[in-house]
């Protein structure tokens, strides 16, 4: 699968566009559409994107997890063999600690994360902010050409920018 960002120049011109890529057979659930005029997008039945394609919510989620799991480690080890309030730190206290610290740290992490705009999408703020059309589709590799034909059809200066996506479903990680 390839995830292909490119700029409309208004909404009529990402309407043409997807209703192009559904006659491809390209599913809504794998069309995000980032713009400033979201009941534009809700009136024109497009799909607009969500906070996991517009955030950096789900990497930062995951780095959360990976830093608090290690200082839940750290302070596990610290006071494993220990004992408090006349309660022995052992292995189950080391492991509880762990996964304590591994939560919170996700739930820090997916805090920041929302409020983050997506590295990749900064580049088109200033567009979107201007009225244009922000459209990421997943491709299966052997549509790409005829993808690639359609969206010159309606957006022939559109710069298409095309990445590798690990999964085959939005929703499948």
């Amino acid at each position: 699968m390839r995830r292909l960002t490119f700029l409309t120049p208004d909404l009529s011109h990402a309407e043409a566009v997807v209703a192009e890529l559904r006659e491809l057979n390209i599913n809504d659930e794998v069309m995000h559409l980032v713009a400033n005029d979201h009941e534009g997008l809700q009136k024109a039945h497009l799909h607009e994107a969500t906070d996991m394609e517009t955030s950096e919510v789900e990497n930062d989620f995951n780095w959360g997890i990976v830093a608090g799991g290690v200082m839940g480690l750290v302070l596990g080890l610290t006071v494993y063999g220990s004992i408090f309030f006349n309660v022995e730190f052992g292995i189950i206290s080391l492991l509880v600690i762990i996964m304590m610290g591994a939560a919170f740290g996700g739930l820090i992490g997916k805090a920041i994360g929302e409020s983050t705009l997506n590295s990749g999408l900064e580049k088109y703020q200033h567009a979107i902010e201007a009225g244009q059309v922000l459209v990421i589709v997943d491709v299966a590799v052997e549509q790409l050409p005829e993808v690639y034909k359609q969206v010159r059809q309606h957006c022939p200066k559109a710069l298409i920018e095309s990445s590798h996506v690990f999964h085959d479903h939005p929703l499948a990680a």
